[in-house]
């Protein structure tokens, strides 16, 4: 009877542990379907790893291309801001071996090795005394790899361990190169934004270089304000594409060399209104045309199109007017010479709260006191 329960036992905690399994595989790979950018999800791997293999640690080594060495890139239960330091050449370590071989590997004591190298645990303050890593591959190309660090309670790493390490990898690999695709898109879609952006300032000579220097000031208000790197994202496209409804503009406004009369004043106008229409049926960019449409709003309530006030001016709107206003100032036009840059700052200050959102000109003044080391110059 006792030999019956035990043999039950036994089976019940190898039930257990197989649904652990099937449950974390499971979750990883909703984890990799997520929207959580890639750093995030290979942490979240790391830390199922080493719950689910009961180890002290966990990391992934990417291999640097240009280096042609493995770094750090996520880890649980270790300091990663020290691992961060830490490069192993292919063939360095116990890593580095796993990287050269493209074979996994376990090591039940490190101390007995002669591949080990206790780079990491200097920096760290780690002590590593086992470690199971395997090769993590995209279509039989060789990326990095995971490993598992000090097996809990003096166990050592098992087949299963080294099955389930493979697998997971294998989802982390998948969520590498998800991400991967996902920068190459786009990257592809914001060079055609740049070129489309660059061929409404070649329309008007004096516009030259317009878009790109409103997109930068634009993301240094957003550094300064904190936002997110999908709102960056999101900021850099309104900016860029601020003015494309200057295509709609005859070219006889965007040309004139002196001041524009009344009329010449209400087509102007209606430029970012034009742009919001034009990209209207683009979905991948619903979230960045009310910045385009209102982007000559003013704080006050009276700019146009809709005279908007306040935070009912959509937040790129309001940064984008703090950078156009500030590019313009300090900007050469047919009917006059540009603001030094001492000048056009005090102009921003002058006009918080009336003209402009002073949280955005606030960031705006921060932000170029930065840039020039505290002291902003006459002229650069």
């Amino acid at each position: 009877m006792t030999e019956e329960l035990r043999k039950l036992t036994a089976e019940n905690e190898l039930l257990k542990k197989r649904v652990l399994q099937l449950e974390t595989l499971i979750t990883s790979s909703e984890i990799i379907n997520s929207k959580f950018e890639l750093h995030s999800v290979l942490n979240i791997i790391m830390s199922i790893v080493s719950q689910v293999m009961d180890s002290e640690a966990s990391s992934i080594l990417l291999m640097d291309k240009d280096r042609g060495q493995l770094y750090f890139f996520a880890a649980a239960g270790a300091k990663k801001e020290a691992l961060n330091k830490v490069y192993l050449e292919k063939g360095e370590g116990i890593a580095g071996w796993v990287a050269e071989h493209s074979e996994s590997v376990v090591v039940q004591d490190v101390s007995k090795d002669k591949r080990f190298t206790a780079k990491a645990d200097k920096e760290s303050g780690f002590v590593t005394k086992s470690i199971l890593a395997v090769p993590m591959k995209i279509e039989d190309k060789l990326i990095g790899v995971a490993e598992a660090v000090n097996k809990k309670n003096g166990k050592e790493f098992t087949q299963d361990d080294i099955k389930l390490l493979s697998i997971l990898t294998t989802n982390g690999a998948l969520a590498v190169q998800k991400a991967q695709l996902f920068k190459d898109l786009n990257d592809l879609f914001l060079g055609s934004m740049r070129a489309l952006s660059s061929a409404i300032d070649a329309k008007d000579p004096y516009t030259h270089g317009h878009s790109e220097r409103v997109c930068d000031y634009a993301l240094m208000i957003g550094d300064e304000l904190g936002i997110n790197n999908d709102e960056k994202t999101s900021l850099e496209l309104a900016a860029l594409l601020h003015d494309i409804g200057k295509i709609g503009v005859p070219e006889r406004v965007l040309h004139k060399q002196g001041k524009l009369t009344e009329e010449e004043w209400v087509e102007m106008k209606k430029h970012p209104t034009i742009g919001a229409d034009m990209l209207s049926s683009i979905k991948q960019l619903e979230k960045i045309i009310p910045g385009i449409r209102h982007h000559q709003e003013r704080y006050d309530g009276q700019g146009y199109p809709s005279r908007l006030f306040g935070d009912t001016i959509p937040f790129y709107a309001r940064i984008i007017a703090v950078a156009d206003t500030f590019d313009a100032m300090t900007s050469n036009r047919p009917y006059r010479s540009k603001l030094p840059l001492t000048m056009a700052v005090k102009e921003i200050e002058m006009f918080r709260g009336s003209q402009f959102d002073p949280d955005c000109a606030n960031a705006f003044i921060r932000g170029l006191t930065k840039r020039y080391d505290g002291k902003i110059p006459e002229d650069v």
